[in-house]
């Protein structure tokens, strides 16, 4: 069974490249424009990695996983891993991102992204 990957980007065209690449390496994925989304869809349905931007607009990347983070722990559920993607070389932004999951700089290559979906995924 496909490993269901959330991608959470603001900027479409990286959404749909990102969930293109993975659905065509045997992944599950979809792609929510902003965090607010992604923190309903946690609720609702099986994620095994969310892949998120750190820079949004409204909620950031490290805001919603913070969020996702306390729904799952108040409803009992495991842990999502999580790899944060940025173009940005903010250190304290990045560095509070290091402590909830991975931070990968784009633009990064595509066999090396899909090492970190295999690492976190197992597949």
């Amino acid at each position: 069974m496909a490993k269901n990957i959330l991608v959470i980007d603001d900027d479409g065209m990286v959404s749909k490249s990102l969930c293109g690449l993975l659905n065509k390496s045997g992944f599950s994925a979809e792609a929510l424009e902003n965090g607010f989304d992604a923190i309903d869809r946690i609720k609702d349905t099986h994620i095994d990695l969310i892949v998120v931007d750190i820079r949004m607009p409204e909620i950031g990347g490290v805001e919603t996983v913070k969020r996702i983070k306390e729904i799952l722990k108040a409803k009992h559920k495991p842990d999502i891993p999580v790899i944060f993607i940025t173009g940005y070389t903010d250190s304290k932004i990045n560095l509070e991102a290091k402590e909830l999951g991975e931070v990968i700089f784009k633009p990064f290559d595509n066999q090396e992204f899909l090492k970190y979906m295999t690492n976190y995924t197992g597949v």
